[in-house]
């Protein structure tokens, strides 16, 4: 093992010049849950009441024929009620009700960047650019 370690001891020693990205919310953003941060994350340009988008999106998602048999009436129930964690289902169909292209970028521990995707839509009202670490979500 000890020899295993030392051959790729190389590759810690080597600068890692992945982008850095720290999520740090504002001094009066700070989420009830966080697992509402998604939420929070795509109303901050447009503003509105959580509880309403939440209940639009989540009435949305029954009629979307790409999420059929990945959500039930359960499911949707306990996103609606702060149950269950929000994450890329509810990033697809908000992406598609507002027709915004939702860019994510995920960072690990250290705020280096480990990946990029993008929820695209034709002819983009907007495009809404949100950090992840973990569960929580952070305006980019």
């Amino acid at each position: 093992m000890v020899d295993w370690h030392a051959s790729y001891q190389h590759l810690l020693d080597e600068a890692d010049d992945r982008e850095q990205l720290c999520i740090s919310s504002p001094f009066w953003y700070v989420p009830e849950n966080e697992s509402s941060s998604l939420f929070h994350c795509l109303l901050f340009g447009g503003g509105g009441d959580i509880n309403e988008f939440v209940y639009e999106l989540t009435d949305y998602m029954q009629s979307l024929e790409d999420l059929k048999g990945l959500i039930d009436a359960e499911y949707l129930n306990a996103v609606l009620h702060g149950e269950a964690d929000p994450g890329e289902l509810e990033m697809f169909a908000a992406s598609k009700l507002h027709n915004w292209n939702i860019v994510i970028t995920t960072v690990d521990v250290d705020c280096k960047v480990v990946s990029k995707f993008t929820y695209e839509v034709e002819n983009p009202v907007k495009s809404v650019h949100l950090a992840r670490w973990g569960l929580h979500f952070a305006v980019g």
